[in-house]
């Protein structure tokens, strides 16, 4: 079952790489030429990716469980210490 949902999530993200273009190399140099001939359309699909992004983080922000069977543990302050 695992493999069944990595092949779809793998396929879905590929799908929207070719429905982006970015598997163009001239879009994606283009966008990565800044001082040159920039194209900014991948920055509106980097926003765009970024609206179910931060859809996902309000519905998930209180769930203590990702599934019944898994707990979720955030640690949020780390003691470093010195290596001896």
């Amino acid at each position: 079952m695992k493999l069944v949902i990595a092949l779809i999530a793998g396929m879905l993200f590929g799908g929207g790489l070719v429905v982006s273009g970015m598997t163009d190399t001239a879009k994606v140099q283009g966008w990565l030429d800044v001082f040159g001939a920039w194209d900014p359309t991948l920055a509106f699909v980097m926003g765009g990716a970024m609206i179910p992004m931060a859809i996902a983080w309000v519905l998930t922000e209180n769930m203590s469980k990702s599934n019944p069977e898994h707990l979720i543990y955030l640690q949020l302050h780390v003691k470093l210490g010195k290596l001896e």
